[in-house]
């Protein structure tokens, strides 16, 4: 009996031996397989050299003029038709030849004060640099 446990002994042990063998076999088949191509891809994109701080800096957005100009000229002709109108409908201009012209002036000088006062509003924090303002989110006419 002592010949055949010792004998049964060694066997479990060569096949404890033989399954972690294989076990080993296959995690270093695995990591053979799969570890260094994913190794690789990281050590070239860590070297990668062909990128530079400067390419992700957004340049400086040049000051479209005209644009500013339109928009100054619409909020005047804006303000100066809902002034002029809205005082031709409450009665303290009463010439004969503007008294039906109130409620066209009040919509002209509505649908030009809108877009003038947004732009300049625009145009106004770009220039004080509030953060989230830029003077490319004003339409350029050059183009």
């Amino acid at each position: 009996m002592a010949i055949t446990s010792s004998s049964s002994a060694t066997s479990t042990s060569r096949s404890n031996n033989k399954v972690r063998n294989g076990v080993h076999n296959l995690v270093n088949r695995t990591k053979k397989m799969r570890f260094p191509r994913r190794a690789n891809r990281f050590l070239q994109q860590q070297d990668d050299i062909g990128y530079t701080d400067g390419q992700f800096v957004a340049p400086v957005p040049k000051i479209p003029w005209k644009s500013i100009v339109l928009a100054v000229v619409l909020l005047l002709l804006g303000v100066a038709g809902l002034t002029i109108g809205s005082l031709l409908k409450v009665g303290i201009l009463t010439s004969p030849d503007w008294l039906d012209k109130g409620t066209p002036l009040l919509i002209l000088g509505a649908l030009c004060f809108i877009p003038g006062s947004y732009h300049v509003g625009l145009a106004y924090y770009a220039y004080q640099e509030y953060e989230g303002y830029s003077f490319s989110h004003i339409p350029d006419l050059d183009d």
